[in-house]
């Protein structure tokens, strides 16, 4: 996708909203369901990495993994601006090195986890149960689908330093039988007064959630703990809002 390309212009469309809150719920998650002592996080499609100074104040040891090299860079450079020993990774989430573990926590943001089967999401299941640790959780927001599909779409605008990024964002199904859909990201950049547009496109698959749950189970690696909305553990799930679910790897395999 061409946005990837563009870190800078990325982490102003796509920030967290309020990252103190969010990895709030996250530690909450730790505190109440973990079985694994949470020292080490890892990011799959980490991107531009917007957890990472939040991670490193609060005392966990973080790394990131990304198959945009410019992705990367841009993390690392952070990192090393700010004194931060965090590891970055070039690499495919469906294709994990297991020397990268243990970790004691994983998760994926934004529905960032590019799957396009079944079969893919199985292998990627498998392959992550061995970069965690025992009893240690898998975070994955905004990957299950709580709405039957449709033609999907956002639009919002964010401004930093006289850079103005206006943001749309649209799905589009590809094949309802395979469940797949391409996900675009359009950017109307304008940079201290020079106009330009960049978009991108990347397939993916929709995943339900009682095929979710078939494929936790199937898989035998994972225990489904629950799904939650907006970072709370009270509200109510309902199609819209911002969802999370909360996997934890089997201790006995």
């Amino acid at each position: 996708m061409e946005a990837y390309l563009h870190p800078h212009y990325y982490e102003i469309a796509l920030a967290p909203d309020d990252p103190v809150r969010e990895l709030d719920f996250f530690e909450a998650a730790i505190a109440k369901f973990s079985r694994a002592k949470a020292h080490r996080v890892f990011e799959l499609g980490a991107g531009t990495a917007p957890y990472l100074e939040e991670w490193h104040r609060r005392g966990y040891t973080y790394c990131g993994l990304d198959l945009s090299p410019a992705m990367i860079e841009f993390s690392r450079d952070k990192a090393r601006r700010q004194g931060i020993d965090a590891c970055f990774v070039l690499g495919d989430m469906r294709d994990l090195d297991r020397d990268l573990g243990p970790f004691d926590l994983a998760y994926v943001s934004l529905g960032s986890l590019y799957v396009r089967s079944n079969r893919e999401f199985l292998d990627h299941l498998g392959r992550l149960a061995g970069l965690l640790a025992p009893g240690g959780l898998y975070l994955l927001d905004s990957f299950v689908w709580f709405r039957i599909f449709h033609d999907y779409k956002r639009s919002w605008t964010r401004r930093r330093g006289g850079v103005r990024v206006h943001t749309r964002y649209r799905v589009e199904m590809l094949d309802p039988v395979a469940q797949t859909y391409n996900e675009w990201l359009t950017f109307t950049v304008n940079d201290h007064g020079k106009d330009f547009i960049i978009e991108g496109r990347v397939p993916a698959k929709v995943f339900f959630p009682q095929e979710f749950l078939c494929l936790v189970e199937l898989s035998g690696r994972f225990e489904f703990v629950g799904w939650y909305s907006d970072f709370s553990f009270t509200a109510e799930v309902k199609p819209d809002g911002r969802h999370v679910v909360i996997l934890r790897k089997r201790q006995a395999l």
